[in-house]
């Protein structure tokens, strides 16, 4: 919609198509953030026709450890994998999702979720939001049917709430973004380590980046009129 919108000239409140398609493909995003110094989980990538060796993959990635649809939102496709026996069925599930597979280690830490938008001409990181689910991990259930806690601002110290903050304002800028951002971070031994960016996030009043901007002072009303401001020609 991006590269389309600019073709016809329409100024428009996201981020630029590059950066769209970028952000939605998790390994490329990771792959290029890797040589800056953000830390992920351990990966294994898979391409649907390719010989799935069970073996291979627990021996880089451990168990547990997550399958999950490359392309994807809204944990679609996503399953957390106790067993080897559990693998093949996994990824048969993220197939339904995406023809690209990636296989995480499992990050047993703090969950936390970062937005950093464009404000008044300056990049801002809002306060940080740590997510608590009622299930295995932040699924489709824990994000849209209530079955978590998004605890805002997250209950992690100030030296931690700077250093993720630092690094997601880090990850804004190193990817030439515009507009909103929003960024999910485990926190393992005081190190954030990074599962993707969101540069489409949820605008409604129940999301995160409205609870963060409340929490920092900025209503939906300043919110959006800033980033409808930012995209208009000076």
């Amino acid at each position: 919609m991006q590269a389309y919108f600019e073709l016809l000239g329409i100024p428009q409140t996201s981020c630029d198509y590059y950066q769209a398609a970028l952000t939605f493909n998790k390994r490329d995003l990771l792959s290029v953030l890797k040589p800056y110094g953000i830390k992920s989980a351990t990966s294994f990538y898979i391409n649907k026709g390719e010989i799935i060796n069970t073996d291979e993959i627990v021996k880089k990635v451990g168990l547990p450890c997550f399958v999950k649809p490359n392309k994807s939102g809204s944990s679609f496709g996503i399953s957390k994998v106790k067993t080897a026996d559990e693998l093949p069925i996994a990824i048969e599930t993220a197939y339904n999702e995406d023809d690209e597979i990636i296989i995480e280690s499992f990050l047993d830490g703090t969950e936390v979720s970062v937005g950093v938008i464009n404000y008044e001409g300056e990049i801002k990181v809002l306060p940080i939001t740590e997510i608590v689910s009622d299930n295995e991990f932040f699924d489709y259930e824990a994000k849209y049917l209530g079955k978590s806690q998004e605890i805002t601002p997250a209950r992690i110290s100030e030296e931690m709430t700077q250093k993720v903050g630092a690094i997601a304002k880090r990850c804004y800028e190193i990817l030439k973004m515009k507009g909103f951002s929003r960024s999910e971070f485990i926190i393992v031994n005081d190190e954030p380590y990074m599962l993707e960016m969101n540069t489409i996030p949820g605008l409604t009043t129940e999301s995160l980046i409205p609870q963060q901007a409340k929490e920092a002072g900025i209503s939906l009303k300043d919110l959006f009129s800033n980033a409808i401001e930012l995209a208009l020609p000076k």
